[in-house]
């Protein structure tokens, strides 16, 4: 395995890390190991380690800066390539902006915003990358990234490489069909609108505030956990059945927003499932209401098994 991954690192500009800790490249500071973590410079690497991947029977998991995903405390088998700092470029043309996947959804809105471009201020405060953002279609207030999604360019794990329209991605509340296609999405073409960069301003300075008001952005945490039922908020009915503040060793149901769960310090990936399972028992018994997650588990989470629907 060594000598193989020689070659991969001897092959591409990015890097590559054997048995890297994950719990250094999520928000909630959780994690085993990854077997092999590479972190592709562009386009051609990202083609050389699924293609690396591919000979050697090994499984590919694509993230981008770990703010939607729980890794398991024994790792990630296989190969985690990461599109972070390398995939980090933003070109504006009129009111349109080609960003790649790795850069940062709020430095996005920052630089659109210094050239008086808008309409997506629902999105400050939203943590995360480009490509996380649309895969699963974040937004707030019934306001969706989706809207400003033109088209994307994605690669199969064969390396081809092909467009998307923003139709063909079936954009749904916290979905698109890149959650169901082994597709890698790596930039994308966002749509803005003119507006005066001091009313976009004032609109960031409020969005920011009731964030850091609501949300406790003070401790590692993964967002909301839990998707909102089709009638009500998710926070709202786990508040409702009495699970504010319940924890399960070092992973807590947030006393400021019950949708979060916060990591205290020390908590383990099987602390923070453990504590998932809990309410959505406690829900399920008071409210006859299964709550669907909205962050990723990824890695091997055997001995627990969560509430589905049919």
């Amino acid at each position: 395995m060594r000598k193989s991954v020689e070659v991969l690192k001897e092959s591409i500009k990015g890097e590559v890390l054997l048995n890297e800790p994950l719990f250094k490249h999520c928000s909630f500071k959780i994690g085993g190991p990854a077997e092999v973590l590479v972190k592709p410079y562009d386009v051609y690497d990202l083609q050389t380690a699924l293609s690396w991947a591919k000979r050697n029977k090994m499984p590919v998991f694509v993230m981008g800066n770990g703010t939607n995903v729980i890794f398991s405390d024994s790792g990630v088998a296989g190969v985690v390539i990461k599109l972070s700092e390398g995939f980090s470029y933003l070109e504006f043309s009129g009111t349109e902006a080609l960003v790649q996947a790795g850069f940062p959804i709020q430095g996005l809105l920052e630089e659109a915003m210094k050239r008086g471009l808008g309409g997506m201020e629902f999105a400050w405060g939203i943590p995360g990358a480009v490509g996380g953002s649309i895969v699963m279609n974040a937004g707030s207030n019934s306001h969706f990234v989706s809207t400003r999604v033109n088209y994307i360019d994605v690669m199969d794990l064969n390396g081809k490489v092909f467009q998307m329209k923003h139709d063909e991605l079936k954009f749904d509340y916290r979905y698109s069909i890149l959650q169901d296609e082994e597709l890698i999405l790596f930039d994308a073409l966002f749509n803005f609108e003119r507006r005066p960069p001091e009313e976009i301003g004032r609109e960031r300075d409020l969005n920011l505030r009731m964030r850091r008001q609501k949300q406790p952005i003070s401790y590692p945490c993964a967002g909301s956990v839990f998707k909102n039922p089709p009638t009500t908020y998710a926070g709202r009915v786990i508040e409702e059945t009495g699970c504010k503040g319940l924890k399960v060793g070092d992973a807590q149901i947030s006393e400021l927003h019950a949708n979060f769960i916060v990591n205290l310090g020390n908590a383990t990936a099987f602390d923070v499932v453990s504590l998932i399972r809990k309410v959505q028992n406690r829900v399920y018994k008071q409210k006859d209401l299964i709550l669907d997650l909205e962050v990723k588990l990824v890695g091997n989470f055997e001995g627990i098994e969560l509430l589905k629907k049919k």
